[in-house]
């Protein structure tokens, strides 16, 4: 118990954000070679579009790592555990349940649209010419 308290207190509200889309993380995932965290979604996306890179420091990030990326289990734990203020309304929320606040948080959704989802960037068949 003493652990989780020291680790927890190493990190900042920024360390909770996603580098990419700039929400609060959603599935965690770390880089093994720099350590920097992702949402799992943006870090399959970045991988995709950018290869081999991590997308913050542009670290070599290893091929299994970017087919299924390690979790940042230890981040997942301490966001169950720690509040932040969400960036609106200033309410106090835990982190793990942010992105639910967002949906409901009128203020949330006047300043950056109606939804809080990040957007799937799929491509259909139809746009790369496989018909």
């Amino acid at each position: 118990m003493a652990e989780d308290l020291s680790a927890a207190t190493s990190y900042t509200e920024d360390d909770f954000y996603c580098p990419v889309c700039q929400e609060v993380l959603k599935t965690p995932v770390r880089t093994s070679a720099c350590q920097h965290v992702f949402c799992r979604k943006c870090f399959l996306t970045a991988m995709r579009e950018s290869g081999i890179h991590c997308p913050l420091c542009r670290g070599n990030v290893t091929r299994r790592e970017r087919a299924c990326p390690e979790r940042a289990l230890d981040l997942e734990n301490i966001m169950r555990k720690f509040s932040g203020s969400c960036r609106c309304c200033a309410k106090q929320i835990k982190f793990y349940r942010m992105r639910h606040h967002y949906k409901s948080c009128k203020k949330y959704q006047d300043e950056y649209g109606v939804s809080a989802v990040i957007p799937n960037f799929q491509i259909s068949q139809d746009s790369v010419g496989n018909r």
